[in-house]
């Protein structure tokens, strides 16, 4: 038995699990005291990401916009999508302080901002997403943002939404998209040295599902020592639905080895004082309104189990 067959037999992947429940951390900004534009109407979360900044304090960036007064999906309309919201918390389950939004298109456009994905690049912050077009914009501070102008669209394959950003040890990093590839619903990758701009590779997941928009949402990878962990939203089968998959490959996971299912959607997951936490959001949380649940960002603690290794 070679030494590669041997490691594939004696190592055993972890699996991840919710640990107690989801518990609601944070209404919608534009709802609460201290946002801009402060409104009676009702808002939503939708896709976001964390930052831990160096005083150990957390940072939400993300989606977060009314709903339309008449309650049709107008939501998903262009011009719909004008800001991304900012809050901040010393613990993960708060209290969090809504601050100005990070991001604001200005009323009547006919451009929408989408899931934004914030990085730490040397001194700076770099927040990067997809307007009617790519954006990205730096920060020293992740208070004031300054727009980094004429910055190329990363051209991996087809309706590419949803940056997630991973980091490797020799300084590359690993931008997943969710989106199309030939025709069918896939994880985009693309490579880059500086953030800025992307090299396209083969897709890190691909799926069997034609589709001109991909089935798939928010991809998250998380590395957990030498195991990639793709996280990704099959919302178009089930809104809540966040399909995992393992790979010692951050390149590479297989559609037809899925580890296992977890509930939420847009998921995203940080580090905090060594323990895990995953959140869980959505416009169409307000399905949940009848049984009195908030709107706005959940967030549950992430356990990590080894299956019993079988003779």
């Amino acid at each position: 038995m070679d030494e590669r067959t041997l490691e594939k037999k004696t190592h055993m992947t972890e699996i991840p699990w919710i640990t107690g429940m989801f518990r609601h951390i944070l209404h919608p900004p534009g709802m609460t005291t201290g946002a801009q534009n402060r409104s009676s109407e009702q808002w939503y979360i939708n896709d976001h990401c964390f930052v831990v900044d160096p005083s150990d304090r957390l940072h939400w960036f993300g989606i977060t916009n009314p709903y339309p007064p008449d309650g049709s999906s107008r939501y998903y309309a262009p011009g719909s999508h004008r800001h991304i919201g900012h809050a901040v918390a010393e613990h993960p389950f708060g209290p969090w302080e809504t601050r100005e939004y990070a991001f604001v298109l200005p009323e009547g456009t006919s451009e929408g901002v989408g899931a934004p994905y914030v990085v730490r690049s040397q001194e700076e912050y770099l927040i990067v997403g997809y307007t009617a077009r790519w954006f990205a914009s730096r920060s020293q501070d992740l208070e004031s943002w300054q727009a980094i102008k004429d910055v190329a669209p990363p051209d991996l394959g087809e309706a590419g939404r949803d940056p997630c950003v991973l980091r490797l040890d020799d300084g590359t990093c690993l931008l997943y998209l969710a989106g199309v590839h030939n025709g069918l619903s896939s994880v985009l990758l693309g490579t880059s040295r500086d953030l800025l701009h992307w090299k396209r590779e083969e897709p890190a997941l691909r799926t069997p599902i034609p589709s001109p928009y991909g089935v798939l949402e928010s991809p998250f990878v998380h590395r957990r020592g030498d195991d990639y962990y793709l996280f990704v939203n099959f919302s178009h089968r089930q809104y809540e639905e966040t399909l995992v998959f393992h790979s010692r490959d951050p390149r590479r996971f297989d559609w037809d080895a899925p580890l296992c299912t977890l509930f939420g959607h847009a998921s995203e997951l940080f580090e905090w004082h060594e323990r895990t936490f995953i959140s869980h959001c959505g416009i169409e949380d307000r399905h949940w309104a009848d049984c009195g649940a908030p709107y706005g960002l959940w967030l549950a603690e992430l356990g990590w189990s080894k299956p019993v290794q079988q003779p």
